[in-house]
């Protein structure tokens, strides 16, 4: 796998943060539970396809100059494995993308920003709530395999937030 160097590509100009050269916006657990809440209760499922079609193109436009330029990542796996740690890199998680060398398959975390969150303002939920989570993942994988954002659909079957032991989430094609 190329090797990334993260001291070369991580940069703070001012208040902005910088990562191989794109603006990435960097929200406190307490702003990304508030919005996701509000979209929620206000907009029911067309709030979460909102939070979910925003984390597609967000991780597609983030990912896709990434990986152009790091040509040396040339097999799938190493590419999921980037995406992995750029998951990870902007404190949103712990990722592990198992079995997706066809582009189906399931990705597990053990940890995320939005179920801390979530857990600490809210308490347990009755339904999945990694919307997030799961249009990055969608955006991730359309990328990595090079279709175009909106190819993939994933869906949250386990969730931490409603105490179950990790986020699984289902990956496939529309």
């Amino acid at each position: 796998m190329a090797k990334m160097k993260w001291k070369h590509e991580l940069d703070r100009r001012h208040h902005q943060v910088v990562l191989s050269g794109q603006h990435v916006a960097i929200h406190c657990h307490h702003y990304n539970i508030n919005l996701q809440k509000t979209l929620e209760d206000t907009l029911g499922h067309a709030g979460t396809a909102i939070i979910y079609q925003a984390a597609e193109e967000a991780a597609f436009q983030g990912l896709e100059p990434l990986l152009e330029q790091y040509q040396g990542l040339k097999t799938i796996k190493s590419k999921l494995e980037m995406c992995s740690i750029w998951y990870q890199n902007c404190g949103l998680g712990i990722i592990h993308l198992q079995d997706l060398e066809t582009g189906t398959g399931y990705a597990v975390s053990s940890d995320s920003h939005h179920v801390t969150g979530w857990l600490a303002k809210h308490g347990c939920r009755n339904t999945p709530g990694c919307h997030f989570t799961c249009g990055w993942l969608a955006g991730a994988m359309a990328c990595v395999f090079g279709k175009p954002a909106g190819t993939y659909m994933v869906k949250e079957i386990k969730c931490k937030m409603m105490r179950d032991p990790d986020c699984i989430f289902q990956i496939g094609a529309h």
